[in-house]
């Protein structure tokens, strides 16, 4: 089932610490067709996924739920909206394009572990978050024996990939100068090595031109001598 509506209020907890996954009125079934499909913006607007917040446009699956679990547990540990927007707009922007504030940085108390795997959950990538609500489980119940997670960090790739979504008008400022220049550096190349090939040129037909200036030279001034050398009276 994908529930697409994970926030605080629908997670109840009884007198024994269990939880419950309440209000299913947005839910669907695993395997039905319209699951396939890119869906309605549907959610409460500070827990939904950037599927979700895309609408009609990227497929909704079960792994927004567990965008939406991250979200609440962030803000169980932090005492703080992991997109803390004013406005609907600007909300949208942040589910979008930019990442919450490493959990860390709020609570210097929060174990490193825990704070890798909330971030893994809240992945703009679907494919970059625990693929099933399995393994956060095995995850969130390693660190609660002190145990290695499976989590890590984001890669080198990843960490660009976020950077470049998160200032998209500076990357694409940078892009545009850079092509710029290049068909400026082009374009210079190119005038240089036709100025020095017409040099070249140049260059050659002078020499040319010389060669046989001298030529015609050399023959005048044999002529000259032949003519002194001949007797006037044979």
């Amino acid at each position: 089932i994908v529930h697409r509506d994970i926030k605080p209020s629908n997670l109840l907890l009884d007198v024994h610490g269990h939880s419950y996954v309440a209000d299913f009125g947005l839910a669907q079934v695993q395997g039905d067709a319209e699951l396939t499909l890119p869906g309605d913006m549907l959610g409460t607007l500070r827990y939904m996924s950037p599927e979700q917040a895309y609408a009609k446009r990227i497929v909704v699956d079960h792994r927004t739920d567990i965008f939406s679990l991250g979200a609440t547990l962030y803000e169980l540990f932090t005492l703080r909206h992991a997109f803390d927007g004013k406005t609907r707009t600007e909300i949208l922007r942040q589910i979008a394009f930019e990442d919450p504030v490493a959990p860390r940085k709020i609570s210097r108390r929060l174990p490193e572990d825990l704070e890798i795997v909330l971030l893994k959950c809240l992945s703009k990538n679907p494919d970059e978050r625990y693929q099933t609500a399995a393994e956060l489980a095995e995850d969130l119940d390693a660190w609660r024996r002190d145990e290695p997670i499976k989590a890590c960090r984001p890669s080198l790739l990843q960490r660009t990939a976020k950077w470049t979504r998160k200032h998209r008008t500076l990357v694409n400022s940078a892009a545009t100068t850079a092509a710029i220049s290049i068909v400026a550096l082009v374009s210079s190349l190119a005038f240089a090595f036709q100025t020095e090939k017409k040099a070249r040129q140049e260059v050659e037909t002078k020499n040319t031109q010389l060669a046989t200036a001298l030529q015609e030279s050399e023959g005048r001034r044999l002529s000259t001598l032949a003519s002194l050398e001949v007797p006037r009276d044979p």
